[in-house]
């Protein structure tokens, strides 16, 4: 009977320390979730921040809660939850604009350009400036989407006389111009090139390096089986060794030329995509962090 006196008066207890808890407030829960972001402890902050998510009441509320847990994700680069989080507030909170403009960026980022796009055509632009942004915003968009007619026709929306803007949109006009002059290699070309001379399409697809590199192997093995031919015969296992050799080596030379040319346009893409992107963030930084 003991062990049942002892299991009712723990139980007794806990019921007691639950009934004791004072009732969570969202002000002070408000204030700890800040607390701790600013000590960077962001996982513990999104933890509390969604524990109050049931007892936001009223718009400004929610709103507050989706601003803070969008920008925590943000900080923490968790894009996905960044943009559906900020583009959640509504246009009544003073966090509105911060919010959208942060929000279509992230949409942006992680590759939804299209939705991005829609975002953007809404953004604020509760003064002269932020016209600028805002074209700035769907100007980087559209090369991103390799837009150019669209591109041009935000650009005509630059003034360059803002210090905020005035370098990234110069910038963005050099991506442009390089962007709208990218030379269309062929893949089928570099293969027949490297075909005729081992390596020449790796030459044609931008890679030099590359491209002696894999003419020099290829020319000795050439060697090797020309000589074991000359001096031991077509039967001999000298010849058929290298010559083996020699051919799996002049066929991968052929289609990685053939890969090169895709190799190279991804890398060209996506250098200037990056770099596209990073001058669309800078700004949006400068003018509502």
């Amino acid at each position: 009977m003991k062990w049942l006196h002892y299991g009712a008066l723990l139980l007794w207890m806990s019921l007691s320390g639950a009934y004791a808890q004072p009732p969570i407030s969202f002000g002070r829960e408000w204030q700890f979730a800040q607390y701790l972001a600013d000590k960077e402890a962001v996982t513990e902050a999104v933890y509390v921040l969604e524990r109050l998510e049931p007892l936001a009441q009223t718009n400004a509320q929610r709103d507050s809660l989706n601003y803070f847990r969008g920008w925590l994700a943000y900080t923490s680069k968790d894009l996905t939850v960044a943009h559906r989080k900020l583009l959640s507030v509504s246009a009544t909170s003073p966090f509105y604009t911060k919010s959208r403009y942060f929000g279509a960026y992230c949409l942006a980022f992680v590759g939804n350009r299209d939705s991005a796009r829609v975002a953007m055509q809404t953004l604020p632009t509760p003064d002269s400036t932020f016209r600028e942004l805002k074209a700035l915003q769907l100007g980087g968009l559209a090369l991103l989407q390799r837009r150019y007619a669209d591109y041009e026709a935000q650009r005509q929306s630059f003034t360059y006389r803002s210090y905020a803007l005035v370098n990234e949109q110069q910038r963005l006009n050099r991506y442009d111009s390089t962007l709208r002059a990218e030379k269309r290699r062929s893949p089928l070309v570099a293969g027949l090139y490297s075909a005729a001379l081992p390596g020449l399409g790796k030459i044609y697809a931008g890679k030099t390096k590359q491209g002696i590199a894999a003419f020099l192997p290829i020319l000795s093995l050439g060697l090797l089986t020309y000589e074991g031919l000359r001096k031991d015969g077509p039967r001999s296992a000298r010849f058929i060794g290298f010559g083996s050799l020699f051919t799996v080596f002049y066929v991968g030379n052929i289609w990685g030329s053939i890969l090169s040319v895709k190799v190279k346009r991804n890398e060209f893409r996506r250098e200037y995509d990056n770099k596209i992107l990073f001058d669309m963030h800078i700004p949006v930084r400068n003018l509502l962090n």
